[in-house]
């Protein structure tokens, strides 16, 4: 298929590139020409104004497949990721069996590339089981495909066997991501410990859980000299931290998820189940430093930290209900109201979804715009105002607190590898 762009203001920051009014022309899968004449036809013409930019990469999400498909499939969370502008994810390795063996990895991309044109690149487990007991086969994981090694969300006790997965990791010229926490000083709690939880009841979990982990992830990572990746931070304390490890030299790298941009563990009033993640929503000065920490790059990158539940896990007692919210479908409109609120640049609220993670993953083909280049691109609308409904969910699951809220910039059209991944109509989702 050949698709012509007409009109569109291409915007890619990790080229330098921000040109208005260009016409795009995308056939056999790839680029062929960001400056066509208007003239310029094809079998499809979207005449569509709004800003162009790579299509996003996602860090950290959970697909579901294999062993957790009542939450979530690969077909349904590649829908879900096309609909919030991502065209590459990274598939955490929280499976049934763990993504720790060549043989789950290969099951994972076959679904994929069954499933769509969204790319999927696996993470693989950084020990046998997720159990942080022995090392997983990490060459034989690389070799399968694997971009990076962590236990997803479960923090590796072991120091030292952090220190020789840090060691072996780099080697093989991938990063290490880890769940910085301090389980001794967290367990039990169910949100952030502080006068929201003192007030509800519940046991709570505190920064300080975060940040002795960010501290020992920190401290191995300067010893071994490996790339090492925290994921979804949510502490000021943390945030300063990773600054000054990065001041120091230490080849460290750390994203955000959405919900911690946005939302407080008041949150959770009412006791709301859907505002029940992991690691908790935290008070509104945490919100507001890791929102600085974003802007000034201490945090390089937001990633979805998509984990489906389902509503028979989530309807229960706050504290039987199983952590966890989707964000493959809101993770761009979350960062995209940062920018509407003056929060942070446009540039960097593009760089954060596509140019960042793709330094992180150290892939330079992802995340950016180019001839010849294979087509994954977003249009996004940045004026248009619209309301997150349970029809804009494409996961098989709906467990999140965005429900209802209204947002301002939308990804409007997703092509992933040449081939219309999502479109949104023209007058669908406006809020009068």
């Amino acid at each position: 298929m050949r698709i012509v762009l007409k009109h569109v203001r291409l915007l890619d920051p990790g080229a330098g590139l921000d040109a208005p009014e260009r016409t795009v022309v995308i056939e056999d899968g790839v680029i062929r020409d960001l400056d066509a004449p208007n003239t310029a036809v094809g079998d499809r013409e979207i005449y569509r104004r709004g800003v162009l930019v790579p299509g996003f990469i996602d860090l950290r999400a959970q697909l579901g497949e294999p062993g957790y498909s009542r939450q979530e499939t690969i077909p349904t969370a590649l829908k879900a990721a096309a609909s919030g502008g991502f065209t590459t994810v990274v598939a955490m390795p929280s499976t049934l069996p763990a993504a720790d063996q060549p043989e789950v990895v290969e099951l994972i991309l076959a679904k994929a590339r069954k499933a769509s044109a969204v790319n999927v690149l696996p993470a693989g487990a950084l020990s046998v089981g997720r159990e942080g007991q022995r090392l997983a086969e990490m060459a034989k994981l690389k070799a399968a495909g694997c971009v990076m090694f962590t236990d997803a969300d479960r923090g590796v006790k072991d120091s030292q066997l952090l220190r020789y997965a840090m060691e072996t990791a780099d080697d093989l010229g991938l990063p290490v991501a880890t769940h910085a926490e301090d389980e001794s000083l967290s367990l039990g709690g169910v949100m952030h410990e502080g006068l929201v939880s003192t007030r509800l009841g519940l046991a709570g979990v505190p920064s300080a859980a975060e940040v002795v982990g960010v501290a020992r992830d920190l401290a191995i990572a300067e010893l071994t000299g490996a790339r090492l990746h925290i994921a979804h931070v949510t502490t000021g304390a943390a945030v300063e931290l990773i600054r000054q490890a990065k001041r120091r030299g230490v080849r460290v790298t750390a994203d955000v998820s959405p919900l911690h941009l946005l939302l407080a563990d008041d949150a959770v009033e009412g006791y709301d189940t859907r505002a029940k993640i992991f690691p908790p929503l935290r008070p509104r000065s945490d919100v507001d430093a890791i929102t600085a920490a974003l802007s000034d790059g201490t945090i390089d990158a937001v990633a979805s930290d998509h984990c489906p539940q389902s509503d028979l896990d989530k309807n229960l007692s706050f504290n039987d209900a199983k952590a966890g919210a989707i964000g493959l479908e809101t993770a761009s409109a979350v960062v995209l109201s940062l920018v509407h609120e003056g929060r942070l640049d446009l540039r960097r609220a593009i760089s954060v979804l596509t140019a960042e993670p793709a330094r992180i993953l150290n892939i330079p083909s992802l995340g950016r715009i180019g001839v010849g280049e294979r087509a994954d691109l977003v249009l996004l609308d940045l004026e248009r105002t619209w309301r997150f409904e349970r029809s804009d969910v494409y996961s098989r699951s709906s467990n999140t607190p965005l429900l209802g809220r209204t947002f301002t910039g939308r990804v409007v059209l997703t092509i992933t590898g040449g081939q219309i991944a999502h479109e949104k109509p023209a007058n669908g989702g406006h809020v009068e």
